[in-house]
């Protein structure tokens, strides 16, 4: 696996350079925290043999909100709801309620509430 540091300022520029439609598929972002701050993932997978897989990742304070790449990688709304939802993390023009109900308990799987 390729893993590829990038910041909240670069985020869009890096994965709008690498990605390609009809050679990646972007199967999921994730979460990590890491004591105060917070591992932010977005991992994609090449579709021709060997499949090499590649993720993007910038480490964020829990209050930064992160870009969205909806208008780079059109599913990804679904992944970036998620984290909104179930890590209480903010991201561009993605508003909570779509796994969980919004008044649900924040962050659910955050460790550190």
């Amino acid at each position: 696996m390729k893993k590829i540091e990038t910041t909240l300022e670069n985020l869009k520029k890096d994965i709008g350079a690498f990605y390609k439609e009809d050679l990646h598929h972007f199967m999921v972002m994730n979460a990590v925290e890491t004591g105060d701050k917070m591992e932010i993932q977005w991992f994609f997978s090449d579709y021709a043999h060997p499949c090499e897989t590649t993720c993007f990742f910038a480490m964020i304070t829990p209050d930064e909100e992160v870009p969205s790449i909806k208008d780079i990688v059109l599913s990804s709304w679904v992944a970036e709801a998620e984290l909104v939802d179930l890590m209480n993390i903010k991201i561009e023009n993605t508003q909570k309620g779509f796994v969980l109900e919004p008044d649900f308990e924040t962050g659910p799987l955050r460790k550190n509430k």
